[in-house]
């Protein structure tokens, strides 16, 4: 039986070659730099604080018709161990991959957004939301290998074979890989549907979802249910978000729902959470101004834990 590492290497080597026989097309080698900056105000409890919830800078460009890079970094200033520890800023590298297609087909090789979960794939910049949702929680990258075949409008297909370290780790220290793969369909215009799998050494999951897109309509949900083999507990979770322009091009208001359960072995844990906000834009995605608020209702004991934020955007 071959390898997973053999695999690996003959699709990629397949996917190069196809890739290098293709038609050469128009193109420029410049690299561009991109970037943006979220700071933010953000009352949490019985907390309130200003702070830059990301900065981040990133190089991209082509090398040939058929292949593509893009390197991007990260400054926080919450979230992420400082670096020096001394420091309250933390410097992490995100995106550093290289990118070869050709048609419908494409092959990724770096560090890269591993294809599972709907709200993890899209940007922060594009989000309607102030932060992701409780069972999703952040973009979920690692280093490895992924694979993809798109029909535009019709079906997405992605396969992605990684270290399951998470991203910035040089070692794999158990040996043993993760495996992702995600299919969207899209049954008529504007409506995306699809699954998704993750397989780790002692945890696997699945995952449902769907988006519909109108002109000034948005609507997203997921559901996802994840299984550690070694401790046999089942974490769950959904969401489900509406977003209406009411201006259009310049102001949306958002509304969301979502309940996570970090465990189905006990039954006072579950954390319902509802959200209300509103977008403001004065230049689309690159300059706008968000505003949202989340009510949590425990289980059980309730704490103090609603959110409030307000946050800026200017993205080049």
């Amino acid at each position: 039986m071959r390898s997973p590492f053999f695999i690996v290497v003959l699709a990629c080597c397949a996917a190069l070659r196809a890739t290098a026989q293709s038609t050469p097309a128009p193109f420029s080698t410049t690299p561009k730099l991109t970037g943006y900056l979220q700071p933010r105000f953000e009352v949490h409890g019985d907390t309130a604080v200003f702070f830059l919830r990301r900065a981040r800078f990133a190089l991209e460009g082509n090398v040939t018709p058929w292949a593509s890079y893009r390197a991007q970094v990260e400054m926080r200033t919450a979230g992420a161990a400082a670096t020096p520890a001394a420091s309250p800023l933390s410097l992490s590298a995100t995106d550093l991959w290289v990118k070869a297609t050709h048609g419908g087909w494409g092959a990724t090789v770096g560090q890269f957004r591993v294809p599972f979960a709907l709200e993890s794939l899209l940007s922060s910049t594009t989000l309607e939301t102030t932060e992701r949702s409780l069972i999703v929680n952040a973009a979920k990258r690692d280093i490895g290998v992924q694979g993809e075949w798109r029909i535009p409008d019709r079906v997405t297909l992605q396969g992605a074979v990684v270290n399951g370290e998470g991203p910035n780790r040089a070692t794999n220290p158990d040996n043993r890989m993760a495996y992702f793969a995600r299919a969207i369909v899209t049954p008529v215009k504007g409506l995306d549907v699809g699954g998704a799998f993750e397989g780790y050494s002692d945890l696997s999951g699945v995952g449902a979802q769907g988006m519909y897109r109108r002109a000034r309509w948005t609507a997203r949900a997921e559901y996802i249910d994840e299984h550690n083999r070694r401790t046999d507990v089942h974490t769950t979770g959904w969401y489900a978000l509406a977003a209406y322009a009411v201006v259009p091009r310049h102001a949306q208001l958002v509304a969301r729902v979502e309940q996570y359960d970090p465990s189905d072995q006990v039954t006072t844990d579950r954390t319902t959470g509802y959200l209300a906000g509103v977008q403001y834009f004065w230049r689309g995605d690159d300059l706008k101004m968000m505003a949202d608020y989340e009510v949590f209702r425990e289980q059980t004991t309730q704490v103090k834990n609603d959110r409030g934020v307000v946050q800026m955007q200017v993205r080049w």
